[in-house]
């Protein structure tokens, strides 16, 4: 009975194997690669700006620390910005823990400045800790502001920062994917085989363009043969028997790395022999590259990363997600947790959503989950002020009378708001934004204690109705239309350049998850890919012999290119979409490189802004978008038009193909006819 329970417990087990010790120290020799490193770096505290309005007004922001973090002078910084308005005794206050460090005086002599503290002991313990900003604004004699309007308020930038906290001695898989994200003094180095194969690429072009997305720099990805230095963390993807350099078997082997059936992770500490400075590193390690390939969404889903424990962990199979195709969205899927209205503050920030195009003349549907204070006026109470609640998308504004409200719980109310599919289609990235009227006074100068407040829960969610018929693809569906299966082809003799794969992967994000993508070369595309894949070629159109068939279909000549509007001469950079050739529901995109000078970064993120409603664009050669001359929407009746007249030229042909068959018979029985009535007469 125990040897059948030890066995069970193994098999239970078999999904999730992991230890927890210690990250061990890895070391390496200068020469190999230099580790520099920054005990003190910083990384930011928040995403976008915050603004506090007055008179009194705070934000929250929190840590979590795994271990007691020796003191070498940690510090928060906030950059601040303020009101012009502002007389004494406006301040500016940091607690940590809800003990106050500093106060500051606000005044019109300095408008902008950085308020930065040393934490205290108390703030490196293990466990969670808050960090306070307040304001507190009061305005100039005789000048009156309503509270939530300009005036009276106190701006905190996105350079507000916090040290890193990183110690050698602490990290674990638990770290990730804080530990291993670039910011402003240092950046994440990712090392994948010299002779990397596909899979292997497409694993690690995943997981640097999610690493990317989280920090504030880019990941570096780096041959192995070409690792001179790094600067900061560092990540090594590879297969079994991919690497070939020395100081990479080496530093395997001393890892332990695991090369089972599943996907082994291991973190260390990397350092010089002659150095205290020390980097995490972590090993993504797998027996074959399709077992690495098939698991790397372990690191890029937050839902399996946040498991993780101990230094080495090996996952055999990953939990199975529902592929079917849901057309609803949570606002917490838009990093929308919740959000309070008030007097203080009557809008929230702007979240966006890439949302595929969907179809025209069409209602899509958000169904709010509120809460709300008791003060509110009911419906019926037709002597209270008049309050609104206002859901902008695409800035088209859409009422809610919040005196309407429909109670679900005690204290939950929903209300639904239709929103118009064509106020969707306006913009590739949707931006949703609330605001409250009626919870302020009109007159500015007059107080009262009145708490008028609404909370908007983020399970709250967007609807929509996708498509059912044959698409149109143009690029305003890039790179909604490619979330699902997308084939990125490159030539076959073609070097695949790293940086420029980093970008396009990254490009294909879409609302902070990464695209399910396979990388081949084009000798290795099999037909049914192709029939079932959203397709993207990665370089010249002329270096596929798959698109050579299709030359017709695809512009190529600078004929083509004057057709839509471009100068041949001026181009760096072009891309076109159409329908995939070997299946008409899934899109083909082409994106080629003319100009090996040209900033891919700024193109291709021009191209995921892009709503415009055409099938090609260019970046010329001193940066500028340009997309083409005709939308698509002309494409198409242009091909319509010259369907129909190719349908009338063979309606003619064929009439007079008939007309000329009838002459014919019309003159054979004529000339019988004749030539029976002659040999009645001779006889």
């Amino acid at each position: 009975m125990r040897v059948l329970l030890y066995i069970l417990t193994i098999l239970i087990s078999l999904p999730f194997l992991a230890t927890h010790a210690l990250a061990a120290p890895i070391t390496v020799e200068k020469q190999t690669i230099a580790i520099e490193a920054n005990s003190l770096a910083k990384k930011p505290l928040l995403s976008q700006a915050i603004e506090l309005q007055g008179p009194s007004s705070s934000r929250d922001f929190y840590y979590t620390l795994s271990q007691d973090i020796e003191a070498k002078g940690q510090t928060v910084s906030f950059q601040i910005q303020q009101s012009e308005l502002l007389i004494a005794p406006s301040s500016f206050t940091i607690k940590v823990d809800d003990i106050a460090i500093k106060s500051i005086a606000l005044t019109s002599d300095l408008l902008k400045q950085t308020v930065t503290v040393t934490l205290p002991e108390s703030a490196l313990v293990k466990g969670t800790h808050k960090i306070t900003a307040s304001f507190y604004g009061v305005l100039k004699e005789g000048v009156c502001v309503a509270p939530g309007n300009e005036g009276n308020w106190l701006r905190i930038d996105i350079l507000s920062s916090i040290s890193s906290f990183n110690d050698s001695e602490q990290w674990s898989l638990s770290s990730y994917p804080e530990a291993f994200v670039g910011y402003e003094d240092y950046s994440t180095t990712l090392i994948v085989p010299d002779e990397a194969s596909e899979q292997s690429l497409n694993a690690s072009y995943q997981l640097a363009a999610y690493l990317s997305g989280q920090g504030e720099k880019d990941v570096n990805i780096k041959r192995e043969s070409t690792v001179a230095r790094v600067a900061g963390p560092v990540i090594v993807v590879g297969a079994k028997n991919e690497f070939r350099t020395n100081y990479m078997i080496k530093m395997l082997e001393t890892a332990h790395s695991q090369y089972e059936d599943g996907l082994s992770l291991n973190v260390h500490s990397l350092k010089n022999d002659d150095s205290s400075q020390s980097v995490p590193i972590l090993f993504v390690t797998a027996a074959t590259p399709n077992a690495l390939q098939e698991r790397i969404s372990l690191l890029t889903d937050t839902k399996l990363y946040s498991q993780f424990s101990g230094s080495t962990l090996t996952v055999d199979d990953l939990p199975i997600v529902d592929t079917t195709d849901n057309s609803t969205l949570l606002f917490s899927q838009l990093g929308f947790d919740h959000q309070i209205l008030s007097s203080q503050a009557t809008m929230t920030p702007h979240y966006y959503v890439s949302l595929p195009q969907v179809e025209a003349d069409k209602e899509a549907n958000i169904r709010l989950v509120l809460k709300k204070s008791a003060l509110l006026p009911e419906k019926g109470n037709s002597n209270e002020r008049e309050v609104e609640l206002i859901v902008w998308v695409n800035d088209v504004p859409h009422a809610v009378d919040l005196k309407k409200l429909e109670s679900i719980s005690s204290d939950l109310y929903e209300v639904n708001v239709p929103i118009e599919t064509n106020v969707l289609n306006k913009q590739s990235m949707t931006d949703i934004q609330f605001e409250v009227t009626g919870f302020q006074l009109e007159d500015p100068c007059e107080t009262t204690n009145e708490r008028y407040w609404i909370y908007i829960d983020g399970s709250s969610t967007l609807s929509i109705t996708k498509e059912a018929t044959t698409p149109t693809f143009t690029l305003r569906d890039f790179p909604n239309a490619f979330q699902e299966q997308a084939l990125i082809i490159v030539p076959n003799k073609t070097v695949i350049n790293d940086t420029q794969m980093l970008l396009l992967y990254k490009s294909l994000m879409m609302n902070g998850e990464m695209a399910q993508t396979i990388l081949t070369k084009e000798q290795d595309v099999k037909e049914e890919e192709l029939k079932r894949s959203a397709i993207i070629f990665a370089g010249a159109s002329a270096d596929f012999s798959t698109l050579i068939g299709n030359n017709n279909d695809v512009p190529q000549s600078s004929e083509d290119y004057l057709k839509q509007g471009f100068l041949p001469e001026t181009i760096a950079q072009y891309t076109f979409i159409t329908k995939s050739f070997w299946d008409d529901k899934q899109p083909l995109l082409i994106i080629q490189m003319l100009d090996e000078a040209a900033n891919q970064k700024d193109f291709l993120a021009q191209l995921k802004g892009t709503n415009e409603q055409v099938t090609s664009a260019i970046e010329t050669k001193e940066g500028k978008f340009v997309v083409a001359a005709s939308s698509a929407a002309d494409i198409e009746k242009s091909a319509s038009e010259q369907k129909n007249s190719i349908s009338f030229v063979l309606i003619a042909e064929f009439a007079v193909l008939i007309l000329v068959i009838g002459l014919i018979l019309y003159f054979i029985l004529r000339r019988r006819r004749k030539n029976l009535v002659v040999e009645d007469e001779e006889k």
